[in-house]
């Protein structure tokens, strides 16, 4: 990746857009719409990607950049290294090989559509997904994927990530300074 020393969006737009997509994967769950809850988690999943990846980039809590290790922070959850790449790896099966990487809790398959209010979406089983293209190998990845998201409840990843991400959003960010108008001068006519 090259260096950018243009202006960058602020950390917290991007965790704002991942609980957006979270928010819409919610409601698409609760409502029963398999096409809208696929949707809302394929863009939860490259924000989630995307987060990431800036956070490795520009998180230095202790003066020095983290990198990937900024998961194992201990004010974060204890479980997020593996959902980050378990998340990585289910992000990188969907948007590059456009697999189906969820199913409705029993194992009803797309287009499936349930009562209002009854269906979980789970992870497949790992071995349910498509392999990784050569030269894109990911053992890491996968085994943090079977560990931590296959067989559970997609929302049960996607909540973790919500609340790592409401501790870091405010702190990825140094304060704005506050704007005071310039002095205007003003002249009483009467």
């Amino acid at each position: 990746m090259t260096e950018f020393d243009g202006e960058r969006v602020r950390g917290r737009h991007l965790t704002g857009g991942f609980d957006r997509a979270y928010d819409r994967f919610q409601e698409a769950q609760s409502a029963g719409n398999a096409v809208a809850t696929f949707q809302a988690l394929f863009e939860a999943l490259n924000w989630v990607h995307a987060i990431d990846d800036y956070i490795a980039r520009v998180w230095s809590p202790r003066g020095r950049v983290e990198g990937r290790d900024w998961r194992e922070d201990p004010a974060l959850p204890e479980s997020l290294t593996s959902v980050m790449d378990g998340l990585r790896y289910a992000r990188n099966r969907v948007h590059h090989q456009w697999a189906d990487a969820v199913i409705a809790q029993g194992g009803a398959k797309l287009p499936f559509t349930p009562p209002r209010g009854l269906m979980t979406w789970v992870w497949r089983p790992v071995e349910e997904l498509p392999t990784p293209a050569k030269g894109h190998e990911d053992p890491r990845g996968g085994a943090a994927y079977e560990e931590a998201l296959g067989g559970r409840p997609v929302e049960d990843a996607l909540a973790t990530l919500g609340d790592a991400f409401a501790f870091l959003g405010p702190l990825l960010d140094p304060p704005i300074p506050e704007r005071t108008p310039p002095m205007v001068e003003v002249v009483n006519e009467w």
